[in-house]
């Protein structure tokens, strides 16, 4: 039985080693191989190409000779006021959708001195700023909106244009002190408000090339709807507590805005 025992072991550890050895020769057999061929080099890197430059965006200030035409009110009455032109500033930006089409909105703010005739307003006394009694009365006005502009290039660095669109124009009258022989009484502010059809002419050039440009473009525009109540008849109470009737301020029926501005090319 012992005997039996010891064979019966040494056959298990002979099967036991076999695959162990089986693996050895096949590592022998895999070491004898001749190598594979080398991997190929990659191919070359493609050239650099950079994109051409376009016109995007342009983007700046203005500066900005304004004048308001009107002085008429409402009932097509003389009011004995008229404004007088002034300097603002502005801000424009523009975008190219085309080589020859371009879209712009524009913003351009001034403050404009009245213009006052003797009896202006129906009053018989001088009219001053209040609080600013020894000057003159005055109106901020505002006016923003957007405009397509077909585009003529010139050469590679200066264009042209012609410009059409549409605005909203907004005018702030101030206080008033009236000084009347029977005292001095205040006229309230007032507002009027207007919808414009701009239309412009404009050339501009790179002094930068591809960063900064100058521009000058004149543009008119006529002023449409009723108003506010600024140019209609108003009221007030003088000195003496007594109602007193105050005319209407003029109606603006045209403008016409001068700029000459910078732009940022982005």
């Amino acid at each position: 039985m012992a005997a039996c025992a010891i064979a019966l072991a040494c056959a298990a550890t002979a099967h036991a080693e076999e695959p162990a050895g089986a693996a050895a020769s096949q590592d022998a057999a895999s070491a004898d191989e001749p190598p594979g061929p080398p991997r190929p080099p990659l191919p070359p890197a493609p050239a650099r190409t950079r994109l051409p430059w376009a016109r995007h965006i342009e983007i700046g200030p203005d500066l900005a000779l304004v004048s308001r035409v009107g002085s008429n009110d409402a009932a097509g009455q003389p009011t004995g006021v008229r404004l007088k032109p002034a300097v603002g500033l502005g801000l424009h930006a523009r975008w190219e959708i085309f080589d020859y089409l371009r879209f712009s909105a524009f913003f351009v703010h001034a403050e404009h001195e009245l213009a006052l005739q003797a009896g202006a307003l129906g009053q018989h006394g001088p009219l001053t700023a209040e609080p600013r009694e020894d000057g003159a009365p005055t109106v901020r006005s505002l006016a923003l909106g957007a405009r397509l502009a077909p585009t003529l290039p010139l050469s590679e660095r200066a264009r042209s244009w012609l410009s059409v669109g549409i605005g909203y124009d907004r005018f702030d009258f101030d206080r008033m002190r009236v000084s009347d022989p029977r005292g001095e009484f205040t006229v309230r502010e007032r507002g009027a408000s207007y919808v414009e059809i701009p239309l412009g002419l404009g050339v501009s050039f790179d002094i930068i090339r591809r960063w900064l440009t100058i521009e000058l473009e004149t543009s008119g525009a006529f002023l449409l709807g009723g108003g506010g109540d600024a140019t209609r008849d108003g009221q007030a109470i003088d000195a003496q507590g007594r109602r007193r009737n105050v005319g209407a301020l003029p109606q603006t029926r045209g403008s016409f805005v001068q700029t000459l501005g910078l732009s940022l090319v982005l």
